[in-house]
């Protein structure tokens, strides 16, 4: 009997210290410690690379904002690494405003989505990479207001087509985390209410 208590006590001891965990990364997916992930990506989660247990990336927390599409509330999220707004319309202003512990120095960078998304770490990135679409400095103005964006972009309808891309996130020329996104034809999502549009980003990107 003293047996299965003691059994029962080294059990729920256990069951707690993983379940207590609450971390800045109790949810995050770090790519070096999960290919699997790479068979069933999520849209707008955040997928770190090369993040030590219990470390916290440089950026902890995003938003994404688009001018066309959704209202307000749907554009204003709070910060997260998952369930960041990730559908816009070709011809959309995507502004970035990310939760960062630095100001500058932050870079996204582009490209059609890759279903081995390693690729990223095992290759040298600039406009020559192969599926290169653009990218944007991500730099907090001192100046401006608490609330302001980072940087902006937009994809045009005339440059590139429809589907999935993946959003890289680089710091001092070192890739951090990738984040698919998709791009519909312009005023496709026009008329989509909030509901509709959330609907669209709950799916998985099977390869």
């Amino acid at each position: 009997m003293k047996r299965i208590a003691l059994f029962l006590i080294v059990a729920l001891a256990l069951f707690s210290a993983v379940g207590g965990y609450n971390g800045t990364n109790a949810n995050a997916t770090n790519l070096s410690d999960n290919t699997q992930v790479q068979d069933t990506m999520i849209l707008g989660k955040l997928y770190f690379v090369n993040l030590k247990e219990g470390e916290k990336p440089i950026m902890t927390g995003l938003i994404l904002s688009g001018n066309r599409c959704g209202s307000a509330g749907f554009n204003n999220k709070p910060y997260a690494i998952e369930g960041i707004r990730s559908v816009f319309e070709l011809d959309e202003w995507v502004e970035f405003y990310p939760q960062a512990n630095a100001k500058t120095g932050i870079k996204v960078m582009v490209f059609k989505h890759k279903a081995d998304q390693g690729f990223y770490q095992k290759n040298k990135l600039n406009d020559e990479t192969p599926d290169y679409i653009q990218e944007c400095e991500l730099n907090k103005d001192p100046d401006a207001e608490e609330n302001s964006q980072w940087g902006t972009f937009c994809l045009h309808p005339e440059e590139v087509n429809p589907g999935y891309y993946d959003f890289v996130f680089i710091y001092n020329n070192k890739v951090f985390a990738t984040m698919v996104t998709k791009f519909y034809k312009p005023d496709e999502l026009f008329e989509k209410s909030d509901s509709e549009l959330e609907k669209l980003m709950v799916q998985r990107i099977n390869q």
